[in-house]
């Protein structure tokens, strides 16, 4: 459970930033994470509940700071997108 507290930790504060998130990263550690959690559920008799529903309420609270990442990244695409739509129109009739 430590090893799960320790990688939390890591992803929290990837996830903390305002900035870009390094995609690469986050997957890596989301791969380490889903590991070691298969690991953990193979022996629940070794799990503290308490521990396990700390981790549960982790596992929610950055899968909201994922999908926040994932809006905030579409709407500044959407937003580039737009703005080179409208650099092509202003283009044609230059």
């Amino acid at each position: 459970m430590q090893r799960l507290d320790q990688l939390d930790e890591k992803l929290a504060a990837l996830l903390a930033t305002e900035t870009e998130v390094d995609s690469e990263q986050l997957q890596q550690l989301l791969q380490q994470r889903e590991v070691l959690l298969q690991e953990l559920m193979a022996h629940p008799e070794r799990l503290d509940k308490l521990q396990w529903q700390a981790a549960v309420e982790r596992t929610s609270l950055l899968l909201e700071k994922i999908r926040q990442h994932r809006d905030r990244s579409a709407g500044q695409l959407k937003r580039l997108q737009h703005g080179q739509r409208s650099m092509q129109i202003y283009n044609k009739f230059r």
